[in-house]
């Protein structure tokens, strides 16, 4: 005989149950014929896997080893259909994107053109469990300092950019006006922050906050844009912004001394779907649009052209 998989499939249900008979029950046979196919086995191999044992049967120590590379197997097979699978439908089925409401994710979008399903995702949790259990191809994450990122081995990710913090003011705050504003200088202002996830950027400004000598005051919480910016134009307070895109009127966008609040924008993919082979051009593309963005946004472009350029691009 040669050994199959409905031969390993056999023994592991047996290593699992503990039982002939509950292990019968489960590949729908009878015992007799568990017990008749785990005799030829054992036989064909030339030494004994399982021993009786009064509530059961146990495996022999050559039986944990059989079992063992038994489990790698099939886990490797069924891995394999997988892939093929959706290799087979790779012609026509789309790349499923999923990511954080950045503009990296628009126009990541825009660079896989009209073969793209796409939603926002803010979670890094989620998002990094769709990547590992297959149901996303390729994603767009954050990272803050101090909350490090823990993606399964068959998933690349590339740093895209490292996005410097601004900070949103009233146009009517005495510090409005200024090309820059040093972090301590908002010591006694309220903030609007968003609500704390899994992402560690609450955490991250607590702590560059308590570098500087002073605990924020949160007056309000929303992951919300329009109620930020209505917040700050309305009440006085003060929000973090990102660099890229214009500003409402009543409102002044101002890059923070130092650069000392920073998120890195991560695309991440997995090795096994045809969209991994596009990687380099798809970063090429997504760099080449958002440099456009940062020559749109006036602030933005003045930081960039006094050495920020550097500090984004660096990994």
């Amino acid at each position: 005989m040669r050994l199959e998989v409905r031969h390993l499939e056999l023994v592991v249900a047996i290593a699992d149950c503990g039982s002939l008979r509950k292990a019968a029950a489960r590949l729908h046979l009878t015992q007799p014929a568990v017990t008749t196919q785990l005799k030829r086995i054992e036989d064909h191999l030339g030494g004994t896997l399982f021993v009786r044992a009064a509530d059961g049967v146990k495996l022999t120590p050559t039986g944990h080893d059989f079992v063992q590379e038994a489990r790698s197997m099939l886990t490797r097979l069924v891995t394999l259909e997988r892939v093929t699978r959706r290799n087979a439908q790779s012609a026509s089925a789309p790349t499923r994107l999923a990511g954080i409401p950045a503009h990296h994710f628009g126009l990541l979008v825009a660079a896989l053109k009209d073969n793209v399903t796409s939603r926002t995702i803010k979670e890094t949790g989620t998002l990094t469990a769709l990547l590992t259990t297959g149901e996303l191809d390729i994603a767009v994450l954050r990272r803050f300092p101090g909350t490090p990122l823990t993606l399964p081995p068959n998933v690349g990710h590339r740093l895209l950019t490292r996005e410097p913090l601004f900070v949103g003011v009233p146009e009517r705050h005495p510090r409005a006006q200024q090309p820059e504003i040093p972090l301590e200088a908002l010591a006694g202002d309220k903030w609007v922050m968003p609500e704390p996830d899994d992402s560690g950027m609450n955490a991250h400004f607590a702590r560059e906050c308590a570098a500087k000598g002073f605990e924020q005051r949160i007056a309000h919480f929303s992951s919300e844009a329009h109620v930020a910016l209505t917040l700050i134009r309305e009440s006085g307070a003060v929000c973090p912004l990102y660099p890229v895109g214009g500003t409402p009127p009543g409102v002044a966008r101002l890059p923070i001394t130092g650069n000392p609040l920073v998120r890195e924008v991560v695309l991440a993919w997995r090795t096994d779907v045809p969209v991994a082979e596009e990687i380099d051009d798809l970063c090429e593309q997504v760099a080449t649009g958002y440099l456009k963005l940062v020559e749109e946004s006036e602030v933005y472009a003045r930081w960039w052209r006094d050495g920020g350029e550097r500090f984004a691009l660096s990994s």
